[in-house]
């Protein structure tokens, strides 16, 4: 008997994918892999970073208490301060979801293809994972299967909403009906509203204050913060509450973090900007593909920065065609239900679109792309 033997085996036994950032080491001339914000951060985190504004960090971080407080303002109280938990962006929250709710014998419901961190981490705390596959090549997102496929054991029903890779949105009257199933069965309804800042502040599930239902917020998106590892999930059941608070690690958001993601909350029209932007470029970036042929897009929305894009036909590796122009992006092999002749397209920075078309037909020029 040895250490490997001892271990859980979720975690001996499950392979997964790494990001292609961690791995990428050729020229990138631009960059559409993670998700973050092509705005970069908002003016007023520049300027507490230009003037030194920023707490000691030789001390640990305070009560958290004014942060959520800021952050139950800037949602003008459609939660309390008491209902959210803060953690090391969406991927840290899920960790503690996962350690909190799942155990051996538990079982998640999902769709596929998905955010891969969720279904990873659900399984590593012993959890079963059950996913409906979406079709293609609009993997439309139909929150009404996911409630038909409830069999009453699910202690977890997970959807991604803004959806990723695709940047579909289900409607909230949907996500509503699929809150109900879940509170009548007894599960968690986990929203992973990560990308959701790129959508309006009316359009978001928190707005549905549902018991069953956990929704999950991050500043690495349309906030512009990424290098900062911070989110927050805002939990109505009191008992559930005082669940994951128990797993939940102590001091997992440095005092800066919570200063530098506090002032992006007083940047009123950064969310505005940003939305505004991401509708600009992907429309330019969908014509570029679309001009060009021999590529799919998904379903998806407009003002969301992802896209799902998948070759017409053949079955070439569309992240290395991608690359070898300078085009990095996320390869469909990271996701469950994708393969090489697919990946996910975050847009371009504004002043990089020019460049980014160029690429994009000299990669779909050179042969390497099928079309019908």
């Amino acid at each position: 008997m040895n250490w490997k033997a001892r271990m859980p085996a979720p975690v001996r036994n499950m392979e997964f994918a790494e990001y292609a950032t961690s791995r990428e080491e050729r020229p990138v001339l631009v960059d559409c892999a993670l998700g973050t914000n092509p705005l970069g951060p908002p003016d007023r985190v520049r300027e507490l970073i230009r003037t030194g504004r920023l707490p000691d960090p030789g001390g640990y971080p305070g009560d958290d208490l004014p942060f959520r407080k800021a952050l139950s303002d800037s949602w003008k109280g459609v939660f309390s301060p008491d209902e959210v938990i803060i953690g090391t962006g969406s991927i840290g929250l899920i960790i503690s979801l996962a350690r909190t709710f799942c155990t051996t014998g538990a079982a998640v419901l999902g769709v596929t293809p998905q955010f891969p961190d969720g279904p990873m981490h659900f399984q590593l705390a012993g959890a079963s994972y059950r996913q409906i596959s979406l079709t293609p090549p609009g993997y439309g997102l139909e929150v009404s299967r996911i409630a038909e496929a409830m069999i009453g054991d699910e202690s977890i029903i997970y959807v991604d909403r803004p959806h990723n890779p695709t940047g579909q949105v289900p409607g909230l009257d949907e996500m509503a009906l699929l809150a109900e199933e879940c509170r009548k069965h007894g599960s968690i309804l986990i929203v992973d509203e990560a990308y959701g800042d790129f959508l309006p502040s009316g359009e978001s599930a928190l707005n549905l204050a549902s018991p069953s239902m956990v929704v999950l917020r991050s500043f690495s998106k349309g906030r512009g913060l990424a290098g900062i590892r911070t989110g927050y999930c805002v939990v109505r059941d009191e008992e559930a509450r005082r669940f994951l608070r128990k797993v939940a690690p102590p001091f997992s958001v440095s005092a800066i973090a919570m200063d530098m993601a506090t002032a992006a909350l007083l940047d009123m029209d950064y969310a505005r900007r940003s939305r505004e932007m991401a509708r600009e470029v992907k429309a330019r970036v969908i014509d570029t593909i679309e001009r060009t042929g021999g590529v799919s897009v998904a379903r998806t929305h407009p003002e969301v920065p992802i896209l799902l894009a998948s070759l017409v036909s053949g079955r070439e590796n569309l992240y290395e065609v991608l690359m070898e122009q300078g085009i990095r992006t996320e390869p469909g092999t990271c996701f469950t239900g994708l393969g090489p002749e697919s990946v996910r397209l975050r847009i371009p920075a504004p002043e990089q679109l020019e460049i980014f078309g160029a690429l994009w037909i000299k990669a779909t020029e050179k042969g390497k792309v099928s079309r019908m």
